[in-house]
């Protein structure tokens, strides 16, 4: 039976935010492997993260990328095996570990920023400046909206 509860994408701009999600990731990838830089989109994000901070827990990564931490792990181990990463155990609770950059990480991220701005810089062509404050206040607020439904029932 065909469903009378019609939703039309195209006027949604969660679709908009989703379909230029993937958009990203997929062009990132390309300009990453046309200059032979091995990281994967999701691996960058967790890297410009870190590039923000000197070090972070797991959970901080997981919760600032929003991925969960089995996902985070994962990626943590990939980036660990390309040396970009590295674990340290805190001097604290030596059963926790904090994630930073290593030397190689810090060498190769500036190329892979290079690759993400031209990218960004490419998808603002004809977007006046004062709409993408609009667009990005827009955003986070619709972002914060979600924020605030954590722990209440769905809508």
């Amino acid at each position: 039976m065909y469903n009378t509860y019609i939703m039309n994408y195209e006027t949604l701009p969660h679709y908009w935010v989703n379909h230029l999600g993937f958009q990203i990731r997929k062009k990132l990838e390309e300009g990453f492997a046309a200059k032979k830089l091995d990281v994967t989109a999701e691996e960058w994000a967790l890297l410009l993260i870190l590039s923000n901070h000197e070090k972070l827990s797991p959970t901080d990564l997981s919760q600032l990328s929003l991925r969960d931490t089995t996902t985070v792990s994962r990626m943590l181990d990939r980036l660990e095996r390309k040396a970009l990463i590295a674990r340290r155990r805190t001097h604290k609770d030596r059963r926790k570990v904090d994630i930073e950059m290593t030397p190689a990480g810090r060498e190769l991220f500036p190329e892979l920023a290079e690759v993400a701005q031209s990218l960004i810089a490419a998808s603002l062509v004809g977007v006046a400046s004062e709409h993408q404050k609009v667009v990005t206040g827009i955003l986070r607020k619709m972002s914060a909206n979600l924020a605030e439904m954590k722990g209440k029932p769905d809508v």
